[in-house]
């Protein structure tokens, strides 16, 4: 098992906007911030985003490797997805993921204000761990503070033993 801290990380809103010009392609300023905060934190990222409806492992990666992201690519976790499954919501989901893999490392949320159901108010929204993007305007560099707080401090490593909610 690896400590790296981990991003959970959705698409929509945050890393892609949906903007004249940028449709289906991922938005420079937002994927700088989740390379700095990767790279400085040697963290691994685990998908979040609805994609995961069409898209397996190797489809992210080589979209990654052909958009200039290897860094994504080559830092997938290799429990690589928390997807939701029909009628639960994204909160939900990666609840579902944090019981089964995670073992007290770091982590932050990555998501946005309308997919993101049930992470506003969350236990990770009040204990720092979630950074909600606001529609068409996506991750951000005023976004780092909150991320590197929750990227240098481990959560609570017994919770997630016991199937709960980690800190």
């Amino acid at each position: 098992m690896s400590n790296r801290p981990v991003i959970l990380l959705d698409f929509d809103d945050v890393i892609v906007l949906n903007r004249p010009g940028e449709f289906g392609g991922f938005h420079v300023p937002a994927t700088q911030v989740l390379v700095e905060a990767l790279t400085e934190h040697g963290a691994q990222v685990v998908i979040t985003t609805s994609w995961l409806r069409f898209m397996m492992r190797e489809a992210f990666q080589n979209l990654f490797t052909n958009t200039g992201l290897e860094v994504l690519s080559k830092n997938m976790h290799d429990a690589w997805e928390a997807p939701q499954n029909r009628g639960e919501t994204r909160a939900q989901a990666i609840d579902r993921w944090l019981a089964a893999h995670h073992r007290g490392e770091p982590y932050v949320i990555l998501d946005d204000e309308l997919s993101g159901t049930g992470l506003l108010r969350s236990v990770h929204d009040r204990r720092g761990r979630l950074v909600l993007c606001k529609e068409n305007v996506g991750l951000h560099q005023g976004h780092m503070a909150a991320i590197r707080a929750a990227l240098s401090r481990p959560s609570d490593r017994r919770a997630s033993r016991r199937g709960t909610t980690p800190l």
